[in-house]
C-alpha cells in the first residue's frame, strides 16, 4: 500500500484591498507556524520608518529592478500605487523544496501572475492556494486607512476608489474570507491551511 506524503509545503498567497488586514494576518501565521515563513518581497518603494531591507523588504533601485525582469528573475511582478514590487523565483522555490510553507502578501495583481507562472511550473500550481481578504463594506477600509496614519486624505481616497475595484475580483480565488475579528480571520485562514494540506492530489 502506497501512503501519502507527510509533509506537504503550500505556497499561499493572500491578497484584498489597501487596510483589508492581510499584512497583520500573514504575520501572525507565520508568528505562531513552526513551518511558515513570510516571502520578501523585492520594491522600488523607498523605505518607511523602521523598515529594514532584507526583512521587511529588499529595497532596490529601478535599474536593479529593471535588470531582475530582463533575467526572468521574477515569479512575479506589479506596479502598485506608482512603486514596482516582486516576488523572486529562487526564493520561493528554495524555501518549497525545503518544506516551508510560504505565505505572500500579494496585490490582486501580483496573483494573476503568479497563477500564470504556476500554470507553467507542475510543482508551483500543486502547492498554490489563494485568498482574498474581503472587507464587509468600503467604509471598514477608509477607516482602517485613516487609523494606521501613514497617508493623507487624498492618498487613502485613491486608495479606496482601487479597493473597489479589486474586490469585485473575489471569485477568482480559491477561498474568501469576509473580515470580522483579527481572531475571526486568523482560524479561518488556520481552518484553510488544514484543509489544503490534507487535500489527496497534494499528498501523491
Amino acid at each position: 500500500m502506497k501512503l501519502p506524503k507527510e509533509n506537504v509545503s503550500l505556497l499561499l498567497v493572500i491578497a484584498g484591498p489597501a487596510g483589508s488586514g492581510k499584512t497583520t494576518l500573514c504575520e501572525r501565521l507565520v508568528e505562531e507556524s513552526e513551518r511558515a515563513e513570510r516571502v520578501i518581497t523585492c520594491t522600488t518603494r523607498a523605505p518607511r520608518a523602521g523598515e529594514r531591507d532584507g526583512v521587511d523588504y529588499h529595497f532596490l533601485d529601478d535599474e536593479q529592478f529593471d535588470r531582475a525582469i530582463q533575467t526572468g528573475a521574477f515569479l512575479e511582478w506589479a506596479v502598485v500605487h506608482g512603486n514596482r514590487y516582486g516576488v523572486l523565483k529562487r526564493v520561493a522555490q528554495e524555501k518549497l523544496d525545503a518544506n516551508t510553507d510560504l505565505v505572500m502578501n500579494v496585490d490582486v495583481q501580483g496573483v494573476a501572475n503568479i497563477r500564470a507562472a504556476a500554470a507553467e511550473h507542475e510543482e508551483l500550481c500543486q502547492r498554490l492556494v489563494t485568498i482574498f481578504l474581503l472587507p464587509p463594506e468600503m467604509d471598514v477600509i477608509r477607516e482602517r486607512l485613516r487609523g494606521r496614519g501613514k497617508d493623507d486624505e487624498a492618498e487613502i481616497e485613491r486608495r479606496v476608489a482601487t479597493a473597489e475595484a479589486e474586490v469585485e475580483l473575489w471569485p477568482e480565488f480559491d477561498y474568501v474570507i469576509v473580515t470580522q475579528s483579527r481572531d475571526e480571520d486568523f482560524a479561518a485562514l488556520q481552518s484553510i491551511v488544514q484543509a489544503e494540506r490534507l487535500r489527496a492530489s497534494r499528498r501523491v
